[in-house]
């Protein structure tokens, strides 16, 4: 009479195939979000599959528990499901964890390519997204027809990269004038924040018309959003701020964006490319003077702040991540292309870069001590 129906009775193996389906999917996602990932950067649809992948790898490990306790297997099926709880678990967890290597990834990605200065957002190097649009090109597109479609990939890629850099060059030149203005410094910094600011908009939109003839389309930016809610990030004092800032990111690696630019314009055969590349290395050189110029103020003005922190600065120089030739998700393209081809269009391989960066790191800390004892300032290092 107690006997439930037999279509009503429970079904143990139920909620075990449910454990070992979605499990199962939070599995497959890995290799999945991995290429989405290599392809569209750090996205939305990244994001969304890391999500869906806890969603699915927790239920599947609430799911097997269940089970366990519940329908009462055999012992041997107990264990197999505890173990397969703990698997579902990790691969559920390997969402977010994903998610948060993959943040990091994207700001050492930031590195590679050596053009304008980095736009840095809570420590991270950020640009701009891309989307389809011709609104941000415009200059002279190279001559492509000689090359193979692997280069033709890689210069595409290592172009676009570059001018989202150039772009995202544009607030952070802002942000000093910001910095500049709230000091009360004089109107010749200012000038030279926002003269750099009108060139990296020009060095942008040459970067995207030399991606579009090699590539064959057109990129545009997307919105940056979260540049009206973070930016500035002032801590302790501002003109050691600026200082510190100007070192690196302009004395140094500014500077090294004009060697590695006049390296590259010297072996370019492309007339579009090469005059690209020598507008930016007379210009990124600019760039780097005018951060030497605003170095040598703070100094000059808040020498009791300024002076401790560049010696600081200074002290841990060797440790400021080395641009490199191509980022890490554009490596396997630049791999895959033919060597003499890039070089030909303004492209030379990392281990000349590397050579570069500590033949700069040199002359940048010689120039820095020569500033701090008042003596002339002269580049020795620049070609």
């Amino acid at each position: 009479m107690n006997d439930l129906p037999a279509a009503d009775a429970p079904n143990p193996t139920k909620r075990r195939k449910v454990s070992l389906i979605a499990g199962g999917i939070a599995t497959v996602l890995i290799p999945i979000n991995f290429g989405v990932w290599m392809m569209t950067e750090l996205s939305i649809p990244f994001m969304v599959l890391a999500a869906l992948q806890l969603v699915l790898g927790i239920w599947a490990m609430v799911t097997a528990l269940i089970h366990v306790f519940k329908d009462q297997p055999s012992s041997g099926a107990k264990v197999g499901m505890v173990l397969w709880s703990i698997f579902a678990c990790l691969v559920g967890l390997g969402g977010p964890a994903g998610l948060f290597l993959a943040v990091i990834a994207e700001g050492l990605a930031g590195m590679g390519g050596a053009w304008g200065r980095p736009l840095r957002i809570e420590g991270r190097v950020v640009h701009p997204s891309l989307r389809e649009g011709a609104d941000w090109t415009e200059g002279d597109r190279p001559d492509a027809s000689g090359l193979d479609l692997p280069t033709r990939r890689a210069l595409e890629a290592l172009w676009l990269h570059d001018a989202q850099k150039e772009h995202a060059s544009v607030p952070a030149f802002s942000r000093i004038s910001w910095m500049l203005s709230a000091v009360g410094a004089p109107p010749e910094l200012l000038m030279g924040a926002h003269h750099a600011a009108m060139q990296e908009i020009d060095h942008a939109k040459r970067c995207f018309a030399l991606a579009a003839g090699y590539g064959g389309r057109h990129h545009t930016v997307e919105a940056m959003p979260d540049l009206l809610l973070t930016g500035l990030e002032l801590r302790g004092d501002p003109f050691a701020t600026l200082a510190t800032e100007s070192l690196e990111d302009g004395c140094l690696l500014e500077d090294f964006n004009a060697d590695v630019a006049g390296r590259c314009a010297a072996g370019c055969e492309d007339p579009a490319t090469r005059d690209v590349l020598q507008r930016i290395t007379v210009e990124e050189r600019e760039h780097a003077e005018f951060s030497w110029d605003l170095l040598a103020w703070a100094i000059e003005r808040a020498p009791e702040k300024v002076v401790p922190a560049i010696e600081k600065t200074l002290a841990g120089l060797d440790r400021v991540p080395r641009p490199t030739a191509a980022s890490a998700q554009k490596r396997a393209l630049v791999d895959a292309a033919d060597r003499a081809q890039l070089r030909a269009h303004g492209r030379i391989p990392d281990d000349e870069w590397a050579a570069m960066w500590s033949s700069r790191l040199v002359a940048t800390r010689e120039r820095v001590e020569r500033l701090l004892h008042g003596e002339p300032v002269m580049d020795r290092c620049a070609e």
